[in-house]
């Protein structure tokens, strides 16, 4: 099965932050064995971890998602 389309939902589905339609799909498609979402859900839940762990908070640069969105589309 393709699950491209679940790539951008896997930190929300660990935060609890998906509509209740997005999350039985993604259950549903994580039951079936799916490796790359494993995977993809590991990779997710040690980010977050991470990210909590920060021993500061974190600031918000106000240039940083302009300055990200250049470098995405110079790629």
């Amino acid at each position: 099965m393709d699950c491209q389309y679940l790539e951008d939902l896997h930190e929300l589905f660990l935060l609890g932050a998906l509509a209740e339609q997005d999350e039985i799909k993604l259950r549903e498609h994580v039951a079936t064995g799916c490796p790359r979402c494993a995977e993809r859900l590991g990779e997710a839940a040690l980010t977050l971890f991470a990210i909590l762990q920060s021993p500061r908070p974190l600031r918000n640069d106000p240039g940083a998602r302009a300055r990200l969105l250049r470098r995405l589309r110079a790629k």
